[in-house]
């Protein structure tokens, strides 16, 4: 039994042109130099992914690959010799950890008020623990 092979697509052809452009999105992350690359104008290149949720899918998905190939030579720098990239990486990896914190502390007396009333049970325990709610200064 001889099976038929599908030919590959002509040269110019949509899916020759579709496939330049996903490669091309896939080493930059660019839309501009990835419709460049592919010979399409940038509004061809968003009819596609408007029309075909496969084409939107892969386009997704070469957004990730740049995205990660961009992470991995930042991941090099940091470790060859940029404090302020691993810094950036660290807060960015582990932000519970290294996130940027601030104490901020006022000896500014604050008056509340509040009528009562128009208060859940919620937040007239707030208040009555120190916590406050609606405070300015």
């Amino acid at each position: 039994m001889t099976t038929k092979k599908t030919p590959a697509p002509k040269r110019g052809t949509k899916i020759t042109r579709q496939n330049a452009f996903i490669a091309a999105l896939q080493q930059t992350g660019n839309i501009t130099l990835a419709v460049q690359a592919a010979g399409v104008t940038r509004t061809q290149a968003y009819r596609w992914r408007n029309a075909s949720d496969e084409f939107a899918a892969r386009w997704y998905e070469a957004l990730q690959i740049s995205g990660e190939v961009l992470e991995a030579e930042a991941r090099r720098r940091a470790f060859s010799g940029s404090d302020t990239l691993l810094i950036f990486m660290l807060k960015g990896r582990f932000p519970e950890k290294y996130r940027d914190r601030y104490d901020v502390r006022s000896e500014n007396k604050v008056t509340v008020k509040h009528d009562a009333d128009s208060l859940s049970d919620d937040e007239l325990e707030d208040i009555a623990s120190g916590r406050g709610v609606g405070v300015t200064a």
